[in-house]
């Protein structure tokens, strides 16, 4: 098996030797041969260990950290742990308990990367999890990448075990004498992937050539995915007029959108990344008016005349000849001095209320370019929940501002002229929310 595993980490790393791994243990059999492993086969400067403490087990989650610490301790190992609460996360996220778990321990893991403690982070998946997984995203419903199981590397995660069965790291274990302590959890038949864990073993039982298939399946269709992305990429570059990532902005030949089949799966895998996850509102949009949208959480595509425009829903203003302007495409994520830190975000659904320092206003009423400028002579707004119109100068007499609040007090202006906010103090009642409003607009400024 050593031969083996030294096989598996120079494909890895194809001769370039990594100067430092942090290693994911749990204290289980898996990710105690997977240190055991790397130890024995790899001579590299840093080789450390990274325990996460969930505490869901009362003192058992106590003493695999013990166990873990007193590990490192004899091999003469550092030893990163860090404590956890997912029970609260998941609760405060309305998210399940392994969901919760599982996005504390990767956003520890990525600060860790972003500290340049290490070249990478290895796991000890093997190949009946990706098994496991083959089945599980099956049962909820998936496409080829699903599929595909799991990935032996991902960015700076690294799964050296991945093409080892888990009798094949048993019986290393059983040989080498390799310690480990058993997550009593993993017995627990609530959990799906246990319940999947239980119908494997058996049909194992019955079936080695039933098991031998499924890994010989996951692998074709890892490769197939593979050539299904290349060719994504290549219609991407075909639909493509203009992409760029600082400010992001894509856009896209509608027309050449017109001709994908089957257009489903092809809008699919083009703009899901983007969070868009409704194939029919995507189709609509190619055949509807210029200046239509639709909306998800942090993207938004725009039909402006024969063209796409994907941009992300979070822009800042731009300096120009004594004002400040934004436009509905180049200028949009960019962030630029201003004489203060203004952001426009864009939900589909209602959000929390106005206050002092932001506003929710009828995103559909907003033209383009907007400005942003100090009070001039002859200036007017109908102030928030009135009726009549009222001069600025009125409005600044009446809330008493001084000749330089007045002076350093800035209005945001409308592309039909209309003054939409002055700033921190009174949004424009034209622009307020009403029961018919669809898209709303965030517009917020820093304290």
């Amino acid at each position: 098996m050593n031969k083996r595993f030294v096989l598996e980490i120079e494909k890895f790393f194809f001769n370039k030797k990594p100067e430092s791994i942090g290693v994911s243990v749990s204290s289980g059999m898996d990710s105690m041969v997977l240190i055991h492993l790397l130890m024995e086969c790899l001579d590299i400067d840093h080789l450390e260990v990274i325990h996460c403490n969930f505490q869901l087990r009362g003192i058992e989650s106590d003493q695999d950290e013990f166990f873990i610490r007193n590990f490192c301790i004899k091999k003469n190992i550092i030893c990163h742990v860090k404590k956890f609460h997912p029970l609260d996360f998941s609760k405060k996220k309305k998210i399940s308990l392994q969901m919760a778990a599982r996005k504390l321990r990767y956003d520890w893991f990525h600060q860790l990367f972003r500290q340049q403690l290490y070249d990478y982070i290895a796991l000890g998946h093997h190949l009946d999890d990706s098994i496991e997984t083959f089945f599980i995203n099956i049962m909820r419903g998936t496409g080829l990448k699903g599929l595909r199981g799991i990935s032996k590397i991902q960015g700076k995660f690294i799964r050296p075990l991945l093409n080892f069965t888990k009798k094949d790291i048993f019986n290393y274990a059983k040989n080498n004498n390799v310690q480990w302590r058993l997550d009593h959890s993993n017995l627990y038949f609530k959990y799906l992937r246990n319940k999947i864990r239980l119908h494997l073993k058996i049909m194992r039982f019955f079936s080695y050539f039933s098991y031998k298939g499924i890994k010989k399946t996951i692998k074709n269709i890892y490769e197939e995915n593979c050539l299904l992305e290349i060719g994504i990429k290549k219609i991407e570059k075909s639909i493509t007029i203009e992409k760029k990532n600082h400010p992001f902005i894509w856009k896209i030949k509608c027309q050449e959108i017109k001709k994908l089949h089957p257009l489903s799966l092809y809008l699919f895998k083009l703009f899901s990344p983007y969070g868009f996850h409704d194939m029919n509102s995507i189709k609509n949009l190619i055949e509807s008016s210029s200046g239509k949208q639709i909306i998800s959480k942090k993207y938004r595509i725009i039909k402006n005349r024969e063209y796409w425009i994907l941009v992300s829903n979070q822009f800042f203003l731009e300096k120009k000849d004594r004002v400040f302007i934004v436009t509905n495409e180049e200028k949009m994520n960019q962030k630029i001095d201003t004489p203060m830190k203004i952001r426009f975000f864009i939900h589909s659904k209602k959000i929390r209320n106005n206050n002092k320092h932001k506003i929710i206003v009828d995103f559909d009423k907003i033209k383009y370019p907007l400005l942003l400028r100090t009070w001039r002579i002859g200036d007017f707004f109908i102030p928030y929940n009135m009726i009549g119109r009222k001069k600025i100068s009125k409005y600044y007499k009446d809330s008493k501002f001084s000749l330089l609040e007045k002076e350093q007090t800035w209005l945001l202006i409308n592309g039909n002229g209309n003054i939409i906010w002055i700033i921190n103090n009174r949004l424009d009642d034209r622009f307020k929310i009403t029961k018919n409003t669809k898209n709303f607009l965030e517009i917020s400024v820093d304290d």
